[in-house]
């Protein structure tokens, strides 16, 4: 914040306002990241358990947010647009995963393999994995400011 207040060049202003902006990113997908330890963690003291669907669903969209994270630091770090456009393909997966993982979780219910306690831990935590990977684009898209 120091900075801001200094003479700057046109690009190190930029720069400093989105070294600023991906820091809020960075703590809001802490946030969110800290949100679905605690669903982890109620459901280990209450002895639920998602099911095996649920768990693999799980995987699935944790692997594909590791590969946005991997995509996103090399777009940021050395402001390669190729590897944002491939971040924006990732992202795009995770939405639909995402929206399929609930409706999913919908299908779990009304046959009764999914229980209501343990559903809403899913879906809180299918909500905050999608959330997670929005600001990790967030990250990556700032490179298109610098001049």
């Amino acid at each position: 914040m120091k900075l801001s207040e200094n003479q700057l060049s046109e690009r190190d202003q930029i720069y400093v306002s989105t070294v600023y902006h991906t820091i809020s990113d960075l703590e809001r997908i802490g946030d969110y990241s800290k949100n679905i330890m605690e669903y982890a963690q109620r459901l280990n003291e209450t002895g639920s358990r998602f099911s095996e669907v649920a768990i693999q669903e799980t995987m699935e969209v944790q692997a594909l947010i590791e590969q946005l994270y991997d995509k996103i630091e090399i777009a940021y770090t050395e402001t390669s647009e190729p590897a944002l456009e491939e971040a924006y393909d990732i992202e795009e997966h995770v939405d639909i995963i995402t929206e399929q993982m609930a409706q999913n979780h919908v299908k779990r219910l009304n046959e009764g393999t999914c229980t209501l306690d343990v559903g809403s831990e899913f879906l809180s935590m299918t909500s905050d994995s999608e959330r997670v990977a929005d600001h990790l684009i967030n990250m990556g898209k700032v490179i298109r400011l610098y001049p």
